[in-house]
Formats: structure tokens, sequence, C-alpha cells
């Protein structure tokens, strides 16, 4: 019985992780982030964040481990010599693609205050981009 409840509840947290929760990196996938899950789960609710970037240790974009205490173990671990070479996503990435394929709810709980604009008057494209696409005409 303790088998039985253990492989459901792990599929529990899957399933509600892939169907309860908004999409702030890629709305065409069907994996969303689930406060609830991640609480439930130590951290494993994040499911947008981690199959948009599926390198990154953390496995979702926290500041710090109110969350997520799977990555604060591991950061532990690195700290004792027993993890190393972790990756991550710089801020750069995470905000580009939240904003280019993301519903929006990323830049609601980033920027408040700041549509989210992809293309032509988007705050993330360079001057060069510009001028790049203005002499392509």
């Amino acid at each position: 019985m303790r088998y039985v409840l253990s492989l459901n509840a792990t599929w529990l947290v899957n399933s509600a992780a892939h169907m309860w929760g908004n999409r702030p990196y890629d709305k065409g996938i069907s994996p969303t982030e689930n406060r609830s899950v991640a609480i439930a789960a130590f951290g494993e609710g994040w499911h947008n964040y981690h199959h948009v970037f599926p390198w990154d240790y953390k496995a979702a974009e926290l500041g710090d481990y109110s969350m997520n205490l799977t990555t604060e173990f591991i950061d532990l671990c690195a700290q004792l010599g027993l993890a190393y070479d972790l990756k991550s996503v710089p801020e750069s990435l995470v905000r580009r693609r939240a904003l280019r394929t993301g519903e929006g709810s990323w830049l609601d709980h980033h920027h408040p205050d700041q549509p989210a604009l992809w293309g032509w008057g988007d705050t993330d494209m360079s001057p060069e981009d510009a001028a790049d696409l203005s002499n392509s005409k």
C-alpha cells in the first residue's frame, strides 16, 4: 500500500503541475508554474521553467529558497563538495524568453507597471538590433 500511495502521489504532483497554473515562460507547452505543488513537493511545482530551461539545476527562477527546498539541498551539497558544475540560466535569457513566448504572468510578477511587448518597441531590443531590422527593409 505504501508503494502504491507513493507512486500515486508522485504522479499527482506531475499531473497537477501540467494542468493547473500559469505559463510565464512558454504558453505553448502544457507544464505550468504551480505554487501549491511547489510547497507540497519541496520545490517541484515550477514545471514551466523546468521544461523551458531543463539545464538549470534550480528548476525555478527564485531568488531564495522559500519554495524550493530541493535547490537549497543541492546548494548545500555544492558547499560540501558533493555537487559541482551546477548550471543556471542568465536572468537576461529568462527575461527574453518570457517576453517572447510567455503568457504575460512573468512580466506581471517582475515588472507590474511595464506592458509586455515583443518586437518593435520592446525594451529588450538593442539599438543595434533595431538598426539591423530597419536596414533589412
